[in-house]
């Protein structure tokens, strides 16, 4: 295959397709057992929500906009420039699966805990890229639990057993470590040391040198319950946490020989249902 232009994300065929989603399927059978709404949300999202989510403001290096080489109508002609603001519009692409569940969920009430997953593409401005460990492009599979704090934590925790369970079956050896954000701007590095001292997030991160992040369990208090008006039965801020598997990275490093990920789909999918 010609490597005459860049990718964003690898190319697979058939079989390497199929070894992907049977990983997917794995993680899924989690959000399953917890009665998780499926859901499908698009790559675009309005830039209203992440600014309300304060995206923005702590990863202006990664958010990519949708943009157009055009006006609205047909009557503004194309620009050869590069300006950085011609053409923005109101939507960016998506930087993870979660914020579209909270906008989803935008002024509701919870009356008891819920939990929705998805799969879904992601899109971050990463300036050096490598296949199956950092791509402008990759696919995450995520659960969210919404709800009461008890609930929350009891129920992402079981979650995080879960996982490591699934990730070491198909051989993706690693530890918990407690992990931040790389928060870009230097006003939020107090809400990194936070993270670091509540141990808010935890990433599940390979046992070899590279220490790869290949999952991460985030647990936000009520900050997403009060940003977007999400409510308890009682109009109390919900708590929401999620559960966010890189499937690029898991699909890259699981245990299939190589042979079989290229040509035996039989072989890939026992390989990830042992």
């Amino acid at each position: 295959m010609s490597g005459r232009y860049k990718q964003s994300a690898p190319i697979r065929s058939g079989p390497e397709c199929g070894a992907f989603d049977c990983i997917d399927a794995r993680v899924r059978d989690i959000a399953s057992s917890f009665n998780a709404g499926e859901m499908q949300y698009p790559a675009l999202i309005d830039r209203a929500v992440l600014v309300h989510a304060e995206y923005p403001e702590a990863f202006p290096h990664l958010l990519m906009s949708a943009s157009h080489r055009c006006g609205r109508g047909n009557d503004t002609p194309a620009r050869d420039d590069a300006s950085p603001d011609h053409g923005l519009t109101d939507w960016c692409l998506s930087p993870a699966v979660c914020y579209h569940t909270y906008a989803q969920l935008a002024g509701s009430t919870i009356d008891r805990l819920a939990v929705f997953t998805a799969r879904g593409r992601c899109f971050r401005l990463e300036s050096d890229t490598a296949a199956g460990i950092r791509q402008i492009e990759f696919e995450m599979r995520e659960i969210v639990f919404v709800g009461s704090r008890t609930a929350v934590e009891a129920s992402v925790e079981h979650a995080r057993q879960m996982l490591e369970a699934v990730a070491r079956d198909i051989g993706l050896l690693g530890h918990w470590h407690v992990a931040e954000d790389p928060f870009f701007l230097p006003q939020a590095a107090g809400k990194a040391l936070m993270q670091r001292l509540m141990k808010t997030k935890v990433e599940y991160q390979a046992l070899d040198a590279s220490r790869l992040a290949l999952a991460s369990v985030n647990r936000h208090g009520s900050f997403f319950g009060r940003r977007f008006d999400i409510t308890g039965s009682e109009g109390e801020p919900v708590h929401t946490a999620c559960l966010a598997v890189g499937l690029d990275r898991w699909w890259r490093h699981a245990d299939v020989p190589e042979e079989p990920r290229r040509n035996d789909a039989r072989a890939q999918m026992a390989c990830v249902t042992r």
